[in-house]
């Protein structure tokens, strides 16, 4: 029978590792188990807040299983538990240093519940922000576990101000999309902010000559995921088309549809006959097709 903790026995303790109740856990109070092997398992060991409750028809019954003499039910009943106790501030930020030993860490709160005897983790995917992140300290929630038992886990949390030092590359004028980012547009610095697991540029040259995919305000740390490869042929751009079929070769102009780098197709408008056709990017302005190849209609 399993009971609250709060169940009012004075109860044995199952070992902190443990996951099983074993026959030597039960033996001083029952005295029958004592004619079995120590490490025999009689039960699940209870879970860290519950009491595990044996009555008389409970150890009447292990009595059967293992053909003892019978013998007087104690009374009270036995009861087992798994020791817990509070955490404390200490133990719990050597556990968050374990996961950012870079970071700059104070526990401002976490979980009051007594909590089993085990190793203490907080893993870096459990720390959620409270807000965004910028220059003055933040406090965030930080989700962790007590790991006991094997494989079990007990929840714990805390809330926390963290700061990690990193390398930024900010954008010092506002770029925006289809225009290619000169390094003068950009600044370097060393800041100190909440950790984040987005792809910021650390270094000016991941930056510079690319484009944006999108508008980037002025101030804001750019990051990787926000750029493209310089295209080399820009929507709406004129560009000159090199047709080839077999020997024969016909050069034209022609308006890009689509924007592509070098090695990508495009789609490309014969604007004298209003003809569409996909055009290989060989380089700025400069698209080719291989006619022979093309599927019948998509010849310029």
């Amino acid at each position: 029978m399993i009971l609250p903790m709060a169940f009012a026995l004075a109860c044995l303790a199952v070992e902190p590792g443990a996951d099983r109740i074993l026959a030597r856990d039960l033996a001083a109070a029952f005295p029958p188990l004592s004619g079995v092997a120590p490490a025999t398992e009689i039960a699940l060991a209870p879970a860290p807040g519950v009491t595990r409750v044996f009555r008389a028809s409970d150890l009447r019954l292990l009595a059967a299983r293992f053909h003892l003499d019978a013998a007087p039910a104690p009374d009270p009943p036995i009861c087992v538990e798994r020791p817990v106790a509070p955490l404390d501030a200490p133990r719990l930020l050597a556990a968050m240093r374990k996961s950012l030993p870079e970071a700059r860490i104070e526990v401002l709160e976490f979980s009051r519940q007594p909590a089993p005897s085990g190793e203490i983790e907080f893993p870096a995917a459990g720390l959620h922000a409270a807000g965004a992140p910028g220059s003055q300290p933040m406090a965030a929630l930080w989700s962790g576990a007590v790991l006991y038992a094997g494989t079990r886990r007990f929840a714990i949390w805390a809330t926390a101000t963290v700061r990690v030092t990193v390398p930024r590359v900010l954008a010092v004028a506002d770029l925006r999309p289809g225009s290619p980012i000169g390094a003068e547009q950009l600044a370097a610095e060393t800041r100190e902010e909440f950790p984040s697991a987005a792809p910021f540029a650390l270094r000016v040259d991941q930056v510079a000559g690319r484009w944006p995919r999108l508008a980037i305000r002025a101030g804001s740390p750019i990051r990787t995921d926000q750029l493209e490869q310089p295209r080399d042929v820009m929507r709406g751009s004129t560009v000159h088309v090199d047709v080839r079929n077999g020997a024969a070769r016909l050069e034209l102009d022609a308006l890009a549809e689509t924007s592509g780098a070098v090695g990508e197709f495009i789609s490309v408008r014969n604007p004298s006959s209003g003809k569409r056709f996909r055009a290989r990017v060989d380089g700025r302005g400069r698209v080719s097709v291989d006619a022979a190849g093309s599927p019948a209609g998509a010849k310029p």
